[in-house]
């Protein structure tokens, strides 16, 4: 009984800060000069796994960010911006302590993070930040098997995530814990036992499945040409969609009947609903249909800023680097102009397959 009402009691915050974005990126995208309201630090690309179905290429970056410059780009955004904190694995990062401090003073911060180096110590820290508004761990299976772990990090990542819970409960605090499973054909007929095991055992606050990226420009670690946006890209097909389907649907009927928080990326079907997910297969396309999607408006509200400095909207296409140029050029500049004036006239492109924050047409989600 207690596990529905956590899930009630911190449902309505997660909302909001989803709320809260899509509102600011309709705003930002009709204005002529706002900010962007959302910031990923890529903190570092060096990782303590080595996921098979990863798509950074995890190499050490030759002229990294130092903690001094993420402070100085932090200097430079704006009060209403929120920052999300990831790698590779950004615990890692030797100024990451510094740094939340930096952006906590004045914007909120989210984390990603794998878990594995999450301690009591870690726990303690983390939640001496009330601006620290959601710590998203990835577990894409029971043991986290696919993730190649050592032993004995399982055990210390459930033991961890369990002191985290008591210990916010202790301090009042009210950061959100959430839990991110990439959706894979090696987990397939697993989906609803991980949700079910996320919602029941740890007790995460919201869930979220994430299909794999359709193109290697979203959110790499390599910047790209220009024109590579256009390029029909090679994304990986799933040979057990169908499968994949059902046990979301499963996940459906569970959240809905529980009022438990759970997404999908893309959000290709509503997780808290009486109706039924509509046909998800256009996803596995292998090319890219514009006709399948609504106009993107988060070039406009979203940018990532890679572990050498090169910022980006989505697709790895620098923008510039924040150590040679202000936060302010850059996003006003003449590079960033020209991606948002493609997005703005083709609504999407080829490089958006499968991106999480694509939004399908009203007519598919119907279906």
């Amino acid at each position: 009984m207690g596990l529905i009402v956590r899930g009630k009691e911190m449902s309505s915050s997660d909302v909001s800060i989803h709320k809260r974005h899509e509102q600011l990126t309709d705003t930002i995208y009709e204005s002529s000069g706002m900010l962007p309201s959302r910031y990923v630090y890529i903190l570092t690309n060096l990782c303590n796994f080595s996921c098979p179905f990863c798509f950074q290429y995890r190499k050490k970056t030759k002229d990294p960010m130092t903690k001094e410059d993420w402070l100085k780009v932090t200097s430079q955004i704006p009060d209403y911006a929120r920052v999300t904190l990831t790698g590779g694995e950004p615990l890692v990062y030797k100024g990451f302590t510094e740094i939340l401090e930096g952006i906590t003073e004045n914007n909120d911060c989210n984390i990603i993070t794998n878990g594995a180096l999450l301690t009591e110590q870690w726990v303690d820290i983390l939640l001496q930040h009330p601006r620290l508004k959601v710590i998203s761990i990835s577990i894409d299976d029971v043991g986290n098997k696919s993730r190649q772990l050592k032993p004995g990090m399982w055990e210390n990542i459930v033991r961890n995530i369990s002191k985290f819970r008591e210990k916010r409960t202790r301090a009042g605090a009210e950061t959100i814990l959430d839990i991110k499973t990439i959706v894979l054909d090696e987990n397939a007929e697993e989906l609803f036992n991980i949700y079910k095991y996320c919602v029941e055992e740890l007790r995460c606050d919201t869930h979220a499945f994430q299909f794999l990226k359709g193109s290697h420009l979203q959110h790499a670690d390599t910047m790209y040409e220009f024109d590579e946006i256009y390029k029909i890209p090679e994304p990986s097909v799933y040979k057990n969609l169908e499968i994949i389907y059902r046990q979301l649907e499963k996940v459906r009927e569970y959240a809905t009947k529980n009022n438990q928080r759970s997404y999908l990326h893309p959000i290709v079907g509503k997780m808290q609903s009486s109706s039924s997910l509509p046909d998800i297969n256009y996803l596995n396309e292998v090319e890219f249909n514009q006709s399948n999607y609504q106009a993107c408006k988060f070039p406009w509200s979203s940018v990532h800023i890679n572990a050498d400095g090169h910022l980006f909207p989505c697709m790895a296409i620098s923008m510039g680097n924040v150590k040679e140029q202000s936060l302010e050029s850059i996003i006003q500049g003449e590079t960033f102009k020209k991606f948002r004036k493609v997005i703005k006239e083709q609504g999407t492109v080829s490089g958006c397959h499968r991106c999480g924050w694509l939004r399908p047409n009203e007519k598919l989600l119907t279906q």
